[in-house]
């Protein structure tokens, strides 16, 4: 931590004041969480206000079971041992 001195407003020290006692801590101590409380909201809120967030979630794709593991599967179609193969050889043979 570091000591610093810093002025307040006579209202914000006697509210200071009142709600450290109220919480049975020091002016300090309650001082700091204020402070990391308001510094944690406008982090929190400088997230949501940056363009940049928007965009989170735009490469999802469909739910439609095609991943980047199986991605080959889909294209490629590597199930084709399976499908029946056009003999070439007597296509041509049936031109002639």
């Amino acid at each position: 931590m570091k000591r610093v001195q810093i002025i307040l407003e006579e209202w914000q020290q006697e509210w200071l004041a009142k709600e450290a006692e109220q919480q049975s801590v020091s002016m300090s101590a309650l001082l700091r969480q204020l402070l990391t409380e308001a510094i944690e909201r406008r982090q929190a809120q400088g997230w949501a206000d940056d363009p940049l967030w928007g965009i989170i979630g735009l490469g999802e794709g469909p739910n439609d079971g095609i991943t980047s593991e199986n991605l080959d599967e889909f294209l490629y179609r590597t199930d084709w041992q399976d499908r029946p193969l056009l003999k070439v050889a007597e296509n041509n043979e049936s031109d002639s």
